[in-house]
């Protein structure tokens, strides 16, 4: 655990999940990540925070894990030391087993934010996905557009899944996920917010003649 991140974020604010959606997407912009791959993860994020989930220290630490090299964006390449990025590359990973129907093994980094694509992909392709750990336990599923999972067996450790397309209406003994109302603002840790949006504001391009002249003035 990143303790540094965890005693800076004593303090909590209000923010609405649009405000999460746009202050994320823009922070990872500020480190040269792809514009899609970032949108991607801004709604990844905003999906978790409706969900009363834990997020911002998270997609902090991702983006140092990025800029450090220690986290896979390939689906096809990724080891315990440098995984793949849940957060970055969760609703890539996903589309691909649900289109292609296989299944995908490997480590995962963050493994809540796949949560969050698994439930968005099966209700756009009204398929059903399941995730299990290295001994085929499972931890999540989707069933008649439902998210079920096991919380606890979830860790920021960096393990190995699988990930496939699983048969409807199979038996499962775990809980459903609920969707919190949407319209509430969510309360997040007001240092990590602010880091988040000090990244966010690199974004920008600071005014001047040549981007005045960009802009079109």
């Amino acid at each position: 655990m990143d303790f540094s991140i965890s005693i800076r974020c004593l303090k909590r604010l209000e923010v609405s999940s649009n405000q999460i959606y746009s202050e994320t997407y823009k922070a990872l912009r500020s480190i040269d990540i792809d514009w899609g791959i970032a949108k991607d993860s801004a709604n990844l994020c905003k999906w978790l925070a409706t969900h009363n989930q834990f997020f911002l220290g998270s997609i902090l630490k991702t983006t140092d894990l990025y800029k450090s090299g220690n986290i896979s964006t390939s689906v096809n390449d990724n080891t315990y030391d440098k995984p793949l990025s849940s957060a970055l590359m969760g609703l890539v990973l996903v589309e691909y087993v649900a289109s292609n129907n296989k299944t995908w093994e490997g480590y995962l980094n963050s493994p809540k934010f796949l949560l969050a694509a698994m439930d968005l992909i099966s209700h756009e392709q009204k398929c059903h996905l399941e995730l299990s750990d290295k001994n085929h336990n499972i931890i999540a599923i989707t069933d008649q557009e439902k998210l079920y999972v096991d919380l606890n067996s979830l860790s920021n450790k960096n393990e190995y899944f699988f990930l496939n397309v699983t048969q409807k209406n199979k038996n499962i003994n775990i809980n459903k996920l609920n969707l919190y109302d949407m319209s509430f603002a969510t309360k997040v840790n007001k240092k990590c917010w602010e880091k988040l949006k000090s990244m966010a504001f690199d974004t920008y391009v600071p005014e001047s003649d040549a981007s005045k002249s960009g802009a079109g003035y």
